[in-house]
């Protein structure tokens, strides 16, 4: 998950909620600049009273701690423990290919009680909260998403008119997937990362713009194909998903899309449709 230094605080807490992960990496050009963890939103940003639209460039760590995606896991766990670090991007040749984490190693079973104990000590000092086990805290993520995945449905069902969630769910990959394709991929992705996390997987493969050939007509034509409805009706179905999506992520990440979308189709998403 990453996004880019103009981005606000707010931002990178929605993308953190919204992933239920512990951590952002910012990027500048396809290169790492800095890391905002949650402990950094924390201290940083709601510890020093900053105004939500803050630049996650003035609270994110900069000269982060990488390795090859090719480290061990041996390596990762010396490294965390050397630099009483959590998270370790991983970049090969000026690249971002991943991030293992001090979870990825205990699921691995890599981490002993004492290194485990060395590294958390290390960061919240002897005698803090105890880590909650790894498989409760993943049924409990598990859940969250769920939830939030569900209820992001449910609404657009209910301001669209759709019969069931299914169709919803095909209605917003009809509507917001050709909206990504038309996105550089650095927008495509921020936009996505302020989306539910059970969401995400079904629009990444749009990330492949910017296609200029995507068009309202075309997007249209898409939603009158997938869900068996006449123009009349799909031009409704794009109003309103695309509305209610655009108004679910920060102000700030709306208007970036909008300003790159082309007029007839940034005319069909600034007003709320009217049934």
């Amino acid at each position: 998950m990453a996004l880019q230094p103009n981005r606000t605080v707010m931002e990178a807490a929605r993308a953190l909620e919204s992933n239920n992960i512990g951590a952002v990496l910012v990027m500048r050009e396809g290169e790492l600049v800095g890391i905002v963890t949650d402990r950094d939103l924390a201290v940083r940003a709601l510890g020093h009273a900053l105004d939500p639209n803050t630049p996650v460039s003035q609270v994110m760590t900069e000269n982060v701690i990488t390795l090859p995606s090719s480290a061990k896991a041996e390596d990762a766990l010396a490294t965390m423990k050397r630099h009483n670090i959590r998270r370790i991007p991983l970049v090969d040749d000026g690249r971002l290919v991943g991030m293992v984490t001090l979870d990825d190693l205990i699921l691995d079973e890599q981490v002993s009680p004492d290194d485990l104990a060395t590294i958390v000590e290390a960061q919240i000092g002897e005698g803090g909260p105890s880590p909650s086990p790894r498989t409760l805290q993943a049924r409990r993520s598990t859940s969250r998403a769920e939830s939030t995945y569900k209820e992001f449905l449910s609404h657009l069902q209910r301001q669209s008119g759709l019969a069931s969630l299914e169709e919803t769910e095909t209605a917003v990959e009809c509507v917001i997937g050709p909206i990504l394709q038309r996105l550089v991929p650095d927008e495509a992705d921020d936009f996505i990362a302020q989306l539910p996390s059970l969401l995400q997987p079904r629009l990444r493969p749009y990330v492949t713009g910017p296609d200029r050939s995507v068009t309202y007509e075309s997007i249209i034509s898409g939603i009158v194909d997938r869900l068996g409805v006449d123009p009349e009706r799909a031009a409704e179905i794009f109003e309103t998903i695309g509305f209610e999506t655009l108004v679910s992520v920060s102000e700030g990440e709306a208007e970036d899309v909008q300003r790159a979308l082309p007029a007839d189709i940034r005319r069909a998403l600034l007003t709320p449709p009217q049934f």
